[in-house]
């Protein structure tokens, strides 16, 4: 009580731009740049205008309390002073709202939209956010930002459209949201409470295409450079941003280096500096007439900083030191870019699923098989390239090289390790099925942010086996597949697959750790995905036994579940998965699902780990 007492009399004494709660965090004006942009295009029924509790005092924003693209910034409420953190837009049409009947609320100051997101912690669940509800800025339409509104009204409710009977009011100083009851304390006034003005009758529309002004020039192309492929456009790199992420490995191994990769009709892979973000990294990758320069040469790298599995290879670009990438979670036709190795914008990635490419270390004609997304393979699609279901016809094959083999090592290159696992003895073939995931599951589009926080490795705990398989009694492995659960990789099937050594394949068994205090007891957690292993009674029969975020709650934050709790003697290979939630209940391999029922010590009910 004495701080507070002490940091209110000093707030007393001293003008302060932001609440006192709120934290700067220092912007980066790139990221900012592309995540905070003004709709031009929209309808507006109110412009730059406050907008008011019903005891008179303001919705607020302060720039810089958010992170570091201006997303997540806390709304307040303050007295009205007229400044540009109390201004809004109110936007009834346009890039991020193609409903009727609804508004989008954009800060003036900042562009952000005002959003609902529901699985946030309460009491910070209503902040501003990028419009479209992409981290990035490429969100198109989103209804966390969609309040309902009739276009003209002044005095209304803000209800966002995701959650039915949700209202926001006044709570403490922070916007906040509550069941919704009528009363005055959920009603805002926009403006001065005049109606909402009708669009002048001669107002030109501005051009469809017409591109906002750019907050710095754009590098110039080179006087030869010709027009760039596929509409792509040059960006000014921030040096100091791009060698940080940018990095080569020169720890790596190499089967090839400075090589070309063509396509079966003898094109190549080809890249072109400056047509990515400021950090060089969403790079688009076309397809080109060869003609020897540095934008068509690769590394195909099979270990180092950013690839530890064995049977993948890492295809780097020579020239800008950025990994193929493949990133389901984007548009179609937008899906395979160049990306900082190991997945981390800003260079500080280690592996990620998404840049290992099946690879059995020396073939030279290939599929391009991203392991994030089994049965997906890359091909030419009109010049830029794509994916697509893998079918093994030749326009999915690209021939590294000259045709040749890859080199072998040099003869005094050392020893692997004692207990490095062995290369499988070719790499896995795509599924002959063309692509079809197992028992009928699907595909989602993963949230990025809301997935890193729900899926976390834990590197505090101890691990009995680390990127382990799990067998069946049959030979078969316990196997998962990113993307087939919800938005936060949570209720990911678990299915029983022929081994193939693959990432979704490897599981962590872990005896003590931030979501395990049990003794004779262990997580089983999917090495890839890091969700563990759940089984939950209340579900469907045949649907109980999925992957979840460790500690059982959907968002990140639990502690410990005994419903993801296994019994665990901590050192045997050979064992029944037990949950402890259900006394006498073992899981089993149903018709290649993992399922569960009564334990009776029989062959089906054991499992091996192999490390």
């Amino acid at each position: 009580m004495r701080t507070n007492t002490l940091f209110a009399l000093l707030g007393a004494g001293v003008s302060m731009a932001a609440p006192i709660m709120n934290k700067r965090v220092t912007l980066d004006a790139a990221a900012t740049a592309e995540a905070q942009v003004r709709d031009d295009t929209a309808t507006r029924a109110f412009s730059d205008t406050a907008i008011k509790t019903s005891d008179g005092q303001c919705l607020s924003v302060t720039s810089g309390t958010g992170d570091f693209r201006e997303n997540l910034v806390p709304v307040k409420i303050a007295k009205c002073d007229g400044s540009a953190g109390q201004k809004w837009d109110v936007i009834t049409k346009g890039e991020h709202n193609d409903q009727a009947g609804t508004a989008l609320f954009v800060s003036s100051l900042i562009q952000g939209c005002l959003n609902f997101d529901p699985r946030r912690q309460p009491g910070n669940q209503v902040l501003l956010f990028s419009c479209g509800g992409r981290a990035d800025g490429e969100g198109k339409v989103t209804n966390s930002q969609l309040f309902t509104f009739d276009g003209k009204s002044t005095s209304i409710p803000l209800a966002p459209t995701n959650q039915a009977g949700t209202c926001f009011f006044s709570n403490n100083g922070n916007l906040d949201q509550q069941g919704c009851s009528g009363n005055a304390a959920q009603l805002f006034t926009i403006g001065d409470g005049a109606a909402a003005p009708a669009p002048p009758a001669d107002a030109p529309a501005p051009p469809a295409d017409a591109p906002a002004p750019p907050a710095n020039a754009p590098t110039p192309p080179p006087a030869n450079s010709g027009a760039l492929p596929n509409g792509e456009k040059l960006t000014k790199l921030d040096a100091a941003a791009t060698a940080e992420a940018q990095v080569r490995d020169d720890t790596a191994t190499r089967a090839f280096s400075g090589a070309p990769i063509k396509t079966s009709d003898g094109q190549c892979l080809s890249v072109i500096s400056g047509t990515g973000d400021f950090r060089e990294n969403l790079v688009p990758v076309n397809i080109s007439p060869c003609d020897g320069s540095a934008g068509q040469q690769f590394d195909v790298i099979t270990k180092g900083k950013h690839n530890d599995q064995a049977g993948t290879a890492l295809i780097v670009s020579s020239l800008i030191q950025g990994c193929l990438n493949f990133d389901p979670r984007r548009q179609p036709g937008n899906q395979v870019l160049l990306f900082s190795c190991g997945g981390r914008a800003d260079g500080e990635g280690k592996v990620t699923n998404s840049q290992l490419f099946t690879f059995d270390g020396k073939s030279n004609t290939i599929p391009l098989a991203p392991t994030n997304q089994a049965g997906t393979c890359l091909f030419s699609n009109n010049g830029q390239l794509d994916q697509q279901g893998c079918s093994g016809n030749a326009a999915q094959l690209f021939t590294i090289g000259d045709g040749a083999a890859a080199p072998a090592p040099p003869a005094d290159a050392p020893a692997p390790p004692a207990d490095a696992p062995a290369p499988p003895a070719s790499a896995p073939a795509p599924p002959a099925n063309n692509g079809a995931l197992p028992n009928g599951e699907k595909l989602t589009k993963l949230d990025a942010a809301a997935t890193a926080e729900a899926q976390v490795r834990d590197d505090t705990a101890t691990r009995a086996f680390s990127n382990a398989a799990i067998k069946t009694a049959d030979g078969q492995c316990l196997s998962v597949i990113s993307g087939t659960g919800d938005f936060r990789e949570n209720l990911v099937p678990v299915n029983i697959s022929p081994c193939d050594g693959s990432a979704g394949q490897k599981f962590d068994v872990i005896t003590k750790g931030k979501h395990n205090d049990q003794a004779g007891t262990a997580l089983i957690v999917s090495s890839l995905i890091r969700g563990c292993l759940n089984f939950d009674p209340r579900r469907q029969p045949g649907n109980q036994v999925l992957l979840f975020s460790c500690g059982g709650r959907a968002d990140g934050e639990g502690a410990v579940t005994n419903s993801q709790l296994f019994t665990f003697d901590g050192k045997s290979t050979s064992t029944p998965l037990a949950p402890t939630n259900q006394a006498g209940t073992c899981l089993f391999n149903n018709n290649g699902q993992l399922d569960q029922q009564g334990c009776s010590n029989g062959a089906n009910q054991l499992f091996t780990i192999s490390a």
